[in-house]
């Protein structure tokens, strides 16, 4: 039996932990998360310095629920039983997102070779079924 487990994608960057000022477009089947980074961590980025992911041929995605204090105080993240830390950026190996998913938005058709993503920002949780992505950063 396959296990669900997580792979941190943001190594040597992460979103500004107090304000990040999320904002997501969603253009066709591509839907994109712009933030600020984390310039107090990070000292290769200013506090101006944004970051863009974008996820290709997507399929569905969810903005909202658990904030920081839902995952600290009220246990509300599905995810915190296997060791996610909130503020990371993962990809979910052998996902339960197609019984487990609330409240998506669809974008797209339904695909081959779908990954998982999850983005726990510093009020919200960012979620999305797509076949890739990239991260820019826009550096001021």
């Amino acid at each position: 039996m396959d296990y669900i487990s997580f792979e941190q994608l943001n190594l040597d960057w992460n979103a500004e932990p107090n304000a990040p000022e999320v904002e997501i477009y969603v253009d066709d089947n591509k839907v994109t998360a712009e933030f600020f980074l984390n310039a107090f961590k990070y000292k290769q980025f200013s506090e101006e310095d944004k970051a863009k992911l974008t996820f290709y041929n997507c399929h569905q995605y969810r903005f909202g629920a658990p904030n920081d204090e839902g995952f600290y105080s009220y246990n509300q993240s599905r995810y915190k039983k296997y060791g996610v830390k909130w503020g990371e950026f993962y990809l979910v190996h052998n996902s339960d997102w197609e019984d487990n998913f609330p409240n998506p938005i669809i974008v797209g058709e339904k695909s081959e070779n779908l990954n998982h993503y999850l983005f726990y920002f510093k009020d919200e949780t960012f979620e999305c079924i797509a076949e890739n992505y990239s991260v820019e950063f826009i550096t001021k």
